[in-house]
């Protein structure tokens, strides 16, 4: 089976989202909870001293950024992954997909990968987006790009059971 593609910003988020939900698990809410409560101790010692002055407000305003970022890695993961996406330099960047019963090889204007399917340490859809991850790389492949029968297809290739909701 062989398809080209594009990866939209909803794309790139949705595989991430995916990524971090299957390989953190947990681990996600208990890091965004040592967050929240760091920043809190910050800012309730911030609060604290007197007189205010320079350091307890830096010591306040990272107390709230902290805050912040637990609860945007813990509530709102697919935002902060869109915003990535203007760096990820993957915007406009056009790949091709060869999906056989043994591997798949994409390519680009610069890179290739083959991934064995043995090789895929995760793997996960949603309504947008297949991911696989190997060896440090995160594969996506959108669903407007793959007809009913392709996306069937990869599901079998890779073991992986339909989306139900």
């Amino acid at each position: 089976m062989n398809f080209e593609y594009e990866i939209t910003a909803d794309e790139y988020a949705s595989a991430q989202a995916l990524y971090h939900r299957f390989t953190r698990g947990r681990n996600r809410i208990h890091s965004a909870a040592v967050w929240i409560l760091a920043g809190s101790f910050f800012i309730v010692v911030a609060w604290n001293q007197r007189p205010f002055d320079w350091a307890q407000f830096l010591l306040a305003i990272i107390g709230i950024w902290w805050i912040y970022a637990g609860r945007v890695s813990l509530l709102l993961p697919r935002r902060y992954f869109r915003r990535l996406y203007t760096s990820s330099q993957l915007a406009g960047k056009k790949w091709t997909a060869e999906i056989s019963g043994d591997a798949f090889e994409v390519s680009g204007e610069a890179n290739s990968w083959r991934v064995c399917w043995q090789a895929v340490q995760s793997k996960g859809e949603d309504k947008v987006v297949f991911m696989f991850y190997s060896e440090g790389t995160v594969f996506m492949f959108g669903k407007q790009y793959l007809t009913g029968e392709q996306q069937a297809e990869l599901r079998n290739l890779s073991r992986m059971r339909p989306l139900t909701s």
